[in-house]
């Protein structure tokens, strides 16, 4: 039965009950007299109409309840086709898992064939290989009698040239303990010429050391005082100034180059130094080629002039 059905049955009930009401109101009012009946009519009326809208509000509160159970039904219908809808789902995935299952475990079942054929393929590798094994070591153990005879016979063999060498050493020992003595005597003869020779050099060497550095000071001492008389004093530059040189010189005594390595601050002291270096080329070296290499190819000074 639809909502239009029930609807109509509702209506046809209400008018039924409305006709009903009115009969009987016909009814009781028909036994008075024509004055009596005349005067409630309105009421009757009325009352009607009052009754006509509970009915139609019964009819209407009616079938909003009738749409609310529709919507009801209808809400656990579709919950009934959602749980068919997963339960079929879960019958499928069952199955589906089901299906999995028995193809995995058929791959197992091939998979365990397949090892149990290499297992039994390598117990009879390892079978023969123990074979093999227990032949060669069979064969080892041969070989290893024979070795021991063989060495056996080295060590005898050996023993008997070792003594032989050894009466041989004892022979060459005494007579190289002669040699070396002899040695021994000479090497002190050549140790005390060598000493008295070392002696001479050390003297020597330190009477070289003693002329180079007097003729360093010598030369270190006209370098600077060559540059000081050629030097410029800046008029801007003020008392107390410094600044550090390096030179740069051909064994000629000429300059090469001129750098100033400590800076003083004032560049224009700073470049009158360096003219000053430059105007005084050449510069007075030593004579001796390694004195000058050492000490002079590139020497520094601090230039500080009073």
């Amino acid at each position: 039965m639809n909502t239009i059905q029930k609807f109509y049955l509702s209506f046809v009930l209400a008018l039924s009950l409305h006709v009903t009401i009115l009969v009987m109101f016909g009814i009781s009012f028909s036994n008075e007299p024509d004055i009596t009946k005349q005067k409630p009519l309105p009421e009757i009326i009325q009352a009607s109409m009052l009754d006509d809208d509970k009915i139609m509000e019964e009819v209407n509160r009616l079938k909003i309840k009738e749409e609310k159970k529709q919507l009801v039904l209808k809400k656990q219908q579709q919950n009934l086709e959602n749980k068919r809808k997963k339960e079929l789902q879960l019958l499928q995935d069952t199955k589906k898992k089901r299906l999995q299952e028995q193809k995995k475990a058929k791959e197992l079942e091939k998979i365990h064939k397949a090892q149990a054929l290499k297992e039994q393929q390598k117990l009879s590798v390892i079978r023969k290989e123990k074979a093999l094994e227990a032949a060669r070591l069979s064969k080892i153990k041969q070989q290893k009698a024979a070795e021991k005879k063989r060495l056996d016979d080295l060590r005898k063999a050996e023993k008997k040239r070792l003594n032989d060498l050894r009466i041989a050493k004892e022979k060459k020992r005494l007579a190289e303990k002669k040699r070396k003595q002899a040695e021994i005597s000479k090497q002190k003869a050549l140790a005390a010429e060598k000493a008295a020779l070392l002696k001479k050099q050390a003297a020597a060497t330190k009477a070289k050391a003693d002329q180079d550095r007097k003729a360093t000071i010598r030369s270190q001492a006209a370098i600077k005082q060559k540059i000081h008389d050629r030097w410029i004093k800046p008029k801007s530059s003020f008392k107390g100034l410094s600044c550090t040189i390096r030179v740069k010189l051909l064994p000629s005594g000429d300059v090469m180059d001129v750098t100033v390595v400590g800076k003083c601050g004032d560049t224009i002291f700073e470049r009158s130094a360096k003219n000053a270096v430059r105007k005084a080329s050449p510069l007075p070296v030593p004579k001796d080629r390694a004195l000058f290499s050492k000490e002079f190819r590139i020497f520094t000074f601090k230039f500080n002039p009073k």
